[in-house]
């Protein structure tokens, strides 16, 4: 194991290896002068990159449009300490540092989606519920952020930010249709169209509008298959923001969104059971922003409203389960003040969810829990080079009471290319639903036994370390750390077998402890000066400790994950480039009777995609490419993985600006 001693090793490691690791996205230079990457997420206040206490990855809107991703949980995975875990039908899971993604908080302009959980079986609709053609950019937060986003936010922060009108801009837009084809394989054809435009309509008010519809089919790995590796989907979603300009210093947003998604009903595994689900959301939300003498306010509140149909024959009667709401609320409020060397923040939100489902809340049909939040934070300019962040959070959960959630942060400008920075994190999580009342049922063990909430669950806790380096010249950008997060009380599914080694039964339960911890490294450099070189690599190493004192391995969780690309500018016109990912030492476990789990590692693959961007002309961009050029099949590699590569595919797209 990768044991503390030689986690603090490695934390003295990075110092020198940060003379040949480089970030993607880091732009500050040292004798020249360049756009600095700003990331708002860590601080809610816009800060360079290499200045926020946390560390950070941020994709552009012109990354996506020149990679081969074909959904957000596509794009993600391809960065540095996130991995997409997509289970056995392609429904994807983003886990941050080997946590799971109950761990991270996906938002979208700075406000939760989290109408997903809804589902008995759960599902990926809020990963679902964003165009790509309406992102500006993408900021991914690797660690804690408990202080700010709440209890959750332990693994860390995925905020989606969508494009937005300028008041002063004229109308501007783009026209986009896609085409994915998988040669390997049965079926699996993906088709996209969209459509953004934004413009003023007054000189004080302004409106950006973005509209895409996905058909996705089932994907099979053979012809004789009866359950696809990847399920059918049909998708549609909207989102606009409406930006008036009510004074010199006030700006208020008003976001609409709309989201359908619908999984047909199709066989989901090889025993034949089969399954429909179908969500139509809508989000509406207003935030006011204000600059004043004293400091800068900024307030929203928004609406999550879901209707939700489920079918699962593995159900006990009714299979299908109609009618089913979520129905969410957010509020949050803070200000930014700097006095002296203190740039302070400090703010309120608060949490209403709440759930309908008479077919699993047997007593009430209905659960609602309301959470408050109070937070403050001051980054403290101790010296010229050196700023101390020290923050708190105080939540007062409807049953678990107050829990205090504090962070301290160091970062160091050891020169105008070198920064240090590390700090530590503590954070507190209750369950959810579904895992904490004792009037929720549901069918468990494949329809063998029945799953139920456990009011006697304590909240999970954690103490998060992390330290690293960012370097950066003009011809050189890099990014080194290492983390380790402990877990206590983490809540597990256990699961029961009989003598023959069927499961019979299910509950949840707190083991005792579990731990992530590993190191992450980055890099880009312009070999010339059209060629881009990017390299990530991300080490993870797991343990869990149940109430026995039994050690395991999280399962599900690569060792090594690696990526590197090259994009060269051909001509004015054409660009193309190629990326090749690595995975390794992902860890599985079986049940073998008289036995219990033995735990096994699963092969090492490689993926290669390639692609070109083609200018045509001022207002038309042609993309194609190939990806997984090698058709590496994980079915055939090894029948212990339970999540999946696509078969060598083809997509070629077309976008019009206008």
């Amino acid at each position: 194991m990768f044991a503390k001693k030689k986690l603090i090793v490695g934390m003295l490691a990075a110092m020198p290896i940060v003379s040949f690791a480089a970030g993607d996205d880091i732009t500050l230079t040292e004798d020249a002068e360049q756009l600095d990457t700003l990331v708002v997420t860590a601080t809610m206040a816009a800060k360079k990159i290499e200045d926020i206490p946390a560390f950070a990855t941020v994709v552009t809107k012109d990354d996506i449009a020149k990679s081969t991703v074909s959904s957000v949980a596509d794009l993600l995975r391809e960065t540095v300490g996130v991995n997409n875990f997509s289970d056995s039908t392609g429904r994807d899971e983003i886990q941050i540092r080997g946590l799971d993604g109950d761990y991270t908080v996906l938002l979208v302009n700075g406000k939760r989606v989290s109408a997903g959980t809804a589902f008995d079986k759960g599902s990926d609709t809020d990963l679902n519920s964003v165009s790509l053609n309406s992102i500006e950019r993408v900021e991914i937060i690797r660690g804690p952020m408990s202080v700010l986003y709440g209890a959750d936010a332990i693994g860390g922060v995925v905020n989606i930010i969508t494009k937005k009108p300028q008041p002063d801009a004229g109308w501007t837009g783009t026209a986009s249709a896609e085409m994915r084809k998988i040669e390997s394989g049965e079926g699996g054809d993906q088709y996209r169209v969209g459509v953004t435009g934004m413009g003023a309509i007054t000189d004080k008010v302004a409106l950006s509008v973005s509209v895409e519809d996905l058909r996705q089919k089932a994907w099979f790995a053979n012809d004789e298959d009866i359950s696809p590796l990847r399920e059918k989907k049909n998708a549609q979603n909207l989102s606009s923001t409406l930006t008036w300009q009510a004074a010199e210093n006030q700006e208020v947003d008003v976001d609409f969104g709309y989201n359908h998604d619908e999984r047909p009903y199709q066989i989901f595994n090889s025993s034949g059971a089969t399954r429909e689900q179908e969500i139509t959301r809508t989000d509406l939300a207003i935030t006011h922003k204000g600059k004043w003498d004293w400091g800068d306010t900024t307030a929203y509140i928004k609406r999550e409203e879901s209707d939700i149909y489920d079918y699962n024959s593995q159900y006990d009667e009714p299979e299908a389960h109609s009618g089913l709401e979520a129905n969410n609320t957010y509020a949050k409020g803070y200000a930014n003040k700097v006095i002296g060397m203190h740039a302070l923040m400090a703010g309120v939100d608060y949490q209403n969810e709440q759930l309908k489902n008479s077919y699993t809340l047997l007593d009430t049909g209905e659960y609602n829990v309301d959470q408050y939040g109070v937070f403050a934070q001051d980054e403290m300019a101790l010296t010229d080079k050196l700023v101390f962040t020290l923050g708190g959070r105080v939540d007062n959960h409807e049953i678990y009471g107050n829990n205090f959630s504090p962070k301290a942060y160091l970062v160091y400008n050891a020169t105008n290319s070198l920064t240090l920075k590390g700090g530590v994190t503590k954070a507190f999580k209750a369950p959810e639903v579904s895992k904490l009342s004792e009037e929720y049922r549901t069918v468990s063990c494949g329809g063998a036994c029945t799953l139920s909430g456990n009011p006697d669950l304590e909240a999970e806790t954690s103490i998060s370390y992390e330290f690293g380096v960012d370097y950066h010249t003009r011809a050189f950008n890099a990014t080194a750390a290492v983390f380790r997060n402990d877990i206590d009380n983490l809540i597990e599914r256990e699961v029961g077998y009989d003598s023959s080694g069927n499961a019979n039964s299910a509950k949840w339960i707190n083991v005792a402890t579990a731990m992530t911890q590993g190191f992450e490294l980055s890099a880009s450099s312009p070999l010339t000066d059209d060629l881009l070189l990017k390299v990530n690599y991300t080490y993870l190493d797991t343990e869990a400790e149940d109430s026995d004192g039994v050690k395991t391995t999280l399962t599900g969780r690569p060792e090594h994950q690696a990526s590197l690309s090259l994009d060269y500018q051909a001509t004015e016109i054409l660009a193309t480039y190629v990326s090749v990912n690595y995975i390794a030492g992902m860890q599985y476990s079986s049940w073998v009777s008289g036995v219990g789990d033995v735990y096994s590692t699963l092969p090492s693959y490689y993926r290669t995609d390639i692609g070109l961007v083609a200018d045509v002309t001022d207002n038309l961009v042609l993309r194609a490419g190939i990806k997984n050029i090698g058709d590496v099949r994980l079915d055939e590699e090894d029948t212990g993985y339970t999540t999946y590569e696509l078969g060598r595919n083809y997509f070629v797209s077309a976008a019009y600006n206008f």
